[in-house]
């Protein structure tokens, strides 16, 4: 690995998060048009936002912002996503 640099790893490691996020959202979202599953939809849309709406948020945040506060903004998008996955959780036992 003497020719790549950190920050290109780094790069090339969060381009494949998205796509594997993105690929899980697309099974969710089978899932629920096949099964009408709210939950199915609920972690699709949890994932989405943990992977893909996380990245933008930080991106957008740090060149509008600045750096400082991009920690908060960070932290308030992965809540936001956690609270959608749990309550997939929460929902799927009801159903």
């Amino acid at each position: 690995m003497a020719g790549i640099s950190p920050l290109l790893l780094g790069q090339v490691f969060a381009l494949l998060s998205l796509l594997v996020g993105l690929a899980i959202f697309g099974l969710a979202l089978y899932g629920y048009r096949r099964n009408d599953s709210r939950a199915m939809l609920a972690l699709g849309c949890g994932i989405v936002t943990l992977t893909l709406v996380s990245t933008v948020v930080t991106i957008l945040t740090a060149r509008v912002f600045g750096s400082a506060v991009v920690p908060a903004s960070s932290e308030a998008n992965q809540l936001v996503g956690m609270c959608l996955i749990l309550y997939a959780i929460v929902l799927a036992r009801r159903e």
